[in-house]
């Protein structure tokens, strides 16, 4: 960290010259407080980095899951919007919470004492889409987007400023169309893109994560309708690369949290990043999403959860949607 740096720098020029002063015999110069304040200072500031920079390692995989768990529908397949008696075609509003490890931020919250942070996260995420069914050949196409001005989330677990934006699409292909007795699956290729920030702080100091995220996506959906209700069950591979920045400042250097980490008559700040330049195909998500859709004339309504299969047993990475849709 370049600031943590140069503070240090500054620091140790202080106790060198002591040093050389103290060696001249006109008087003992004992160091040991100052050396010890330089242990607290680094030991404070590697804390800090690390839980920050675990919560920029934790974001690179919840993005992702929220993202593409905004635009389920509970049809495998739509139906072709030309040649067919009804167009088929629908579009409504989604909206969902995702899980997040937030264990690495709260330890630098408590640092600074700033309130209502915990270990864990539900991430609220709300889009708009629209599907439209292919033209002679068995496909259709979503889009999806959302941006937000910011949000406080204490509803939803802790007391952070959010805002975010999100914009999606994918592409499916019918595999085998819905038969009297054979559901209906289907193929499909998708991406998104994300960016948006996280903010807490108090009188004392601040903290700020933010985060741009692209996610690929390969995934296969099986569906039947059974009167009002539409099962389904899917499976997707996720690839994402991502740019998550973190950045802490400490605002008042009278402050006793502040003195009581090391950081006294200190106004000083840092910065790092958890990044990703190019797709990682070594590093797939696998996440698994099923759920029910409810039909009532043109309305379908959509109940649907999912797992991170490689990240739910140690971070709990898990997502649910409810989705509400007019569809023809």
């Amino acid at each position: 960290m370049k600031i943590s740096k140069k503070f240090l720098a500054t620091f140790s020029a202080v106790f060198v010259s002591a040093g050389v002063f103290a060696s001249t015999g006109d008087f003992a110069f004992d160091t040991t407080q100052f050396t010890e304040s330089i242990d607290k200072y680094n030991a404070t500031v590697s804390k800090i980095d690390d839980g920050l920079g675990d919560f920029a390692q934790q974001l690179a995989n919840a993005v992702p899951q929220a993202a593409t768990q905004q635009n389920v529908w509970a049809d495998a397949y739509i139906g072709k919007l030309f040649p067919s008696a009804v167009p088929h075609l629908g579009g409504g509003f989604n909206m969902g919470v995702t899980h997040i490890d937030t264990s690495g931020l709260a330890s630098v919250a408590e640092i600074f004492e700033i309130k209502n942070i915990k270990d864990s996260y539900y991430f609220p995420v709300f889009t708009a889409d629209l599907r439209i069914g292919g033209v002679l050949f068995p496909f259709d196409v979503d889009i999806a987007v959302m941006k937000t001005g910011t949000l406080s989330t204490d509803a939803f677990g802790c007391d952070l400023d959010v805002d975010f934006f999100t914009i999606g699409a994918d592409f499916r292909y019918a595999l085998m169309e819905e038969g009297v007795i054979m559901p209906c699956i289907s193929a499909g290729i998708g991406y998104f893109y994300n960016q948006g920030s996280f903010g807490a702080g108090n009188d004392d100091a601040e903290l700020a994560i933010d985060y741009k995220v692209h996610t690929m996506y390969l995934q296969a959906q099986v569906s039947k309708n059974l009167l009002i209700f539409t099962p389904f069950l899917g499976l997707r591979g996720i690839v994402s690369k991502y740019n998550n920045e973190y950045s802490w400042a400490v605002k008042n250097e009278a402050a006793t949290v502040i003195a009581n980490s090391g950081l006294a008559d200190i106004k000083t700040s840092g910065y790092g990043s958890y990044t990703s330049n190019a797709f990682d195909f070594n590093a797939v998500q696998p996440q698994l999403y099923a759920g029910v859709g409810i039909n009532f004339l043109v309305m379908q309504a959509t109940l649907s959860i999912s797992a991170d299969l490689r990240n739910i047993w140690d971070d709990g990475l898990w997502s649910g949607s409810f989705s509400l849709r007019a569809k023809l």
